[in-house]
């Protein structure tokens, strides 16, 4: 027998309408790259390059350039470096990473064919096995003209590095016969490129080790100061496409399971949705106040070990808001898209009050566990709970 499921869509009116999609359309998943070689995953890579027709893109290059935008902000990198300890000449960098599957991989061709052919597309094994892809730019012409523009709707960090490009390009060209001999601009350099992506990967030489290589002055001596690092923040609203490119890379939504000693044997089911930045700064708190703004839900920001600032929304919020934001502009969550329908699969179940009943919430764990799912305790723990609680 075919099993069927209830999915949700928005009405003008604001309402929600239920349509019904087969269950077996949530089993489907992506495939677990870990298990299979780099080679092999090359190879489909390669197919796909060679099957990849610009004539069929379904985006137009607005809107695919405002998610692009959301996603480089959560997955990019923009970056200056020095590829000699003993010397400053510069290097230009740009880059945007997801682990692979022939959805991101479809991006990422998007991309370059937005972006005029420029860059390529490299693959990679990470140490645990994942198969990650990367869209790579190099060319300091192409970075500076193509991308730095194209990617000019971003905040925080991503804006600050992108804004300083063209100072770091100027005293690395202009000045370059100078930089041995005049101190203050190999001083400003030298702190320019050490500025960017501060939290990004170690450098092997430090900063102080440079400058003092350099014999350097100190910002004060070069008559600079802290407002060399500081680029006025971009206050614009996030668009929707935005938002949704940024979820696809640092969002998540998922239903948790809470079972306090407390109140047991009852536990509850709850659905979250999430933003997270791997950084507590005013640029990421910025940034997520700005969402909050847009979508016209309350800054619920949480912190986490003193390193993590994110936006939590959970229940009603949830259900009423995010789910018909996201359903309306399904076409973009690629590989989030599993998650949004079996969200919206559930949803109904939690709107008519049936996970309040025994019947409900066994109904709500049957289609949770009918898909992969990281629940660290099997669901006859939760049955066998649910037949100890007294109704």
């Amino acid at each position: 027998m075919l099993s069927f499921a209830l999915d949700l869509s928005v009405w003008n009116s604001g309402c929600l309408s239920l349509s019904i999609i087969p269950i077996s359309s949530l089993d489907k998943k992506m495939s677990d790259y870990r298990n299979i070689s780099l080679e092999e995953v090359k190879s489909e890579f390669s197919l796909t390059q060679k099957n990849f027709n610009p004539s069929s893109i379904k985006f137009n290059p607005y809107d695919f350039r405002i998610f692009i935008n959301g996603l480089f902000q959560a997955e990019g990198v923009i970056g200056v470096y020095f590829p000699k300890e003993d010397s400053l000449r510069v290097a230009f960098y740009f880059s945007i990473g997801q682990n692979y599957t022939p959805e991101v991989a479809n991006i990422f061709l998007m991309l370059q064919h937005f972006l005029g052919g420029i860059g390529n597309i490299r693959i990679t094994e990470l140490p645990n096995s994942n198969k990650h892809i990367k869209f790579v730019v190099s060319n300091t012409e192409e970075i500076l003209n193509i991308v730095k523009p194209y990617f000019s709707l971003s905040y925080g960090q991503k804006r600050a590095d992108l804004l300083k490009l063209d100072r770091v390009y100027q005293l690395a060209s202009k000045h370059s016969t100078l930089m041995s001999t005049d101190p203050y601009l190999a001083t400003e350099l030298i702190y320019l490129v050490y500025s960017f992506n501060p939290d990004g990967q170690l450098r092997k030489f430090s900063l102080d080790d440079k400058l003092t290589l350099f014999n350097c002055v100190t910002l004060e001596e070069a008559k600079l100061n802290n407002n060399l690092f500081i680029i006025k923040e971009n206050s614009n609203l996030p668009e929707k496409l935005f938002i949704l490119g940024f979820f696809l890379g640092d969002g998540s939504l998922g239903f948790v399971i809470d079972a306090p000693k407390s109140r047991a044997p009852n536990f509850y089911v709850k659905i979250v949705f999430s933003f997270a930045t791997l950084k507590i700064n005013d640029y990421n708190i910025h940034l997520l106040k700005l969402i909050a703004k847009s979508m016209e839900l309350d800054e619920k920001l949480y912190k986490k070990n003193n390193s993590m600032v994110g936006l939590e929304f959970s229940g009603e919020t949830v259900f009423k808001k995010i789910l018909p934001f996201l359903q309306e502009h399904k076409k973009w969550l690629f590989w989030k898209e599993k998650q949004v329908n079996l969200a919206l699969t559930v949803a109904p179940l939690f709107n008519n009050k049936h996970h309040l009943t025994k019947e409900g919430l066994i109904q709500i764990l049957n289609i949770l566990y009918s898909v992969p799912n990281n629940y660290a305790k099997p669901k006859e723990h939760w049955l066998e709970l649910i037949e100890q609680r007294k109704w």
